[in-house]
């Protein structure tokens, strides 16, 4: 679970800022928390704002930081993500600190990052349950040299050299684009004191984060469970889709590439046939709108496309029939199989092309389905009908707001001390909490004026 996320000098994001997950002393809807070791965390997250507020970018920071702990910094694009407002910003770090529980227990890992360089400035592990403990420490001194703390035990003086080995090399100049927690984990055997490492790295793995442009790989794999075919069936008619079930056929794959020129087929199945060997997901192949996925069997590539039944066994609709709306929830619907595992689910713009009442019960259902399940759902969202605090708890509503110098702050409905019987949509839109639009009428009168109308 996500305890806090903190983010400085990243896109519009220039001091630093926090969004934080910990349940405050709210006791209605106590079936959105979760406890945890003692502590009670949120399970939901929902961040609203005007166009050009930052809430996008507050997703983006989530996720430059996970692809550069999963992927590493060298396969990661890190042109002008600095911000660009102010020019002085470019030689500031970025630093993005995640506070989690993982694996049975708190950590607290982040890392800073230069943008000239395009290096790792430093970075911290620690477990947080009872007191502080220093997984590991790696900074600079003021003199530029790298250097290393860590309060690790061994069992064996041989473990013990071995780390100082992992230590050792990464204060090596060689070593400055490489994070110290994915280095250790790919040299280091399955010993108990680099437990900490794979709780960490295990929580980025397995994080989702949604885009409105976002695909969900492996729904045709998911077609082949009849549960979770049904389930999903099920839902896409509870939301009022007219789909009255889903399947998916077969399609000839050589079909799929009639449109690409022959001498660009092998080498596109190729790329193809290398992500799948690196992925459990299926490739999803953009033909139109259709939506036809491509996976391995017996070490050969196959497609399949998803067709659903609106009440005519003898004439299926292709995905490409379908509403906008109903092609959204095609890849939301698939993230309750996550949430049951305890996912962490992030999504940008939650209500893209859905109905308020269909986003409403989207986030009803997640409550649902993960009753007993330490699941979280984080989304950004302009529909200000969710803004109900029947429905969510106020410390779960969360502002992004543009500043003066154009730099983005997020703080919390809590800091407002609403209560709990207030209609706090109406007063949102009348901006007592900020994060809406401020239109400049004096631009608009001037406009109106150089546009009159010629006799």
């Amino acid at each position: 679970m996500l305890i806090r996320f903190a983010v400085e000098n990243h896109l519009s994001f220039k001091d630093m800022t926090e969004f934080n997950m910990s349940a405050g002393k709210i006791t209605r809807h106590s079936d959105h928390v979760a406890e945890k070791n003692g502590k009670r965390i949120l399970k939901g997250g929902f961040i609203f704002g005007a166009n050009a507020s930052g809430k996008t970018n507050f997703i983006r920071a989530l996720s430059f930081a996970k692809k550069i702990v999963t992927k590493g910094l060298s396969n990661v694009s890190c042109d002008k993500k600095y911000f660009r407002i102010e020019s002085s910003c470019k030689n500031r770090p970025g630093i993005f600190q995640f506070d989690i529980f993982s694996g049975n227990h708190f950590y607290s890992y982040g890392f800073a990052m230069s943008y000239t360089n395009i290096n790792i400035v430093e970075e911290w592990l620690y477990q947080v349950d009872e007191g502080d403990k220093c997984i590991f420490l790696r900074s600079k001194s003021e003199n530029g040299e790298i250097e290393f703390t860590s309060d690790i035990t061994f069992s064996t003086a041989s473990q013990r050299e071995r780390f100082n080995v992992y230590s050792d090399d990464i204060k090596n100049p060689k070593m400055e684009k490489t994070l110290f927690l994915s280095d250790v984990l790919l040299r280091s055997p399955d010993d108990k004191e680099y437990q900490p490492f794979r709780d960490v790295m295990e929580w980025f793995q397995k994080l989702i984060i949604v885009f409105p442009d976002s695909k969900y790989g492996g729904i045709t794999q998911l077609m082949e469970d009849d549960s979770i075919r049904k389930e999903l069936s099920l839902l896409l008619e509870y939301f009022d889709t007219g789909i009255k079930s889903v399947n998916s056929i077969e399609k000839n794959i050589d079909k799929i590439f009639a449109n690409i020129p022959q001498n660009m087929i092998e080498s596109l199945k190729l790329d193809i046939f290398k992500e799948l060997s690196e992925q459990t997901k299926g490739a999803l192949i953009q033909r139109g709108d259709s939506l036809i996925e491509v996976n391995l069997r017996d070490e050969d590539l196959y497609a399949s496309e998803i067709v659903t039944n609106h009440g005519n066994d003898n004439d299926l609709f292709e995905f490409e029939d379908e509403s906008d709306g109903t092609k959204r929830l095609f890849d939301l619907i698939p993230l309750y199989q996550h949430v049951r595992r305890g996912h962490v689910i992030i999504i940008d713009e939650l209500d893209r092309s859905l109905h308020t009442k269909a986003t409403l019960e989207f986030i009803k259902y997640f409550y649902k389905v993960t009753l007993n399940c330490p699941a979280q759902l984080i989304a950004t969202t302009y529909d200000s009908n969710i803004m109900d605090l029947d429905f969510l708890r106020q410390d779960e509503v969360w502002f992004v707001e543009r500043q003066e110098d154009h730099s983005s702050q997020i703080f919390s409905l809590n800091k407002f001390k609403t209560r709990f019987d207030k209609k706090i949509e109406k007063d949102y839109l009348l901006g007592r909490y900020g994060a809406i639009p401020i239109f400049n009428q004096l631009l608009l009168d001037e406009m109106e004026e150089g546009d009159s109308c010629a006799d």
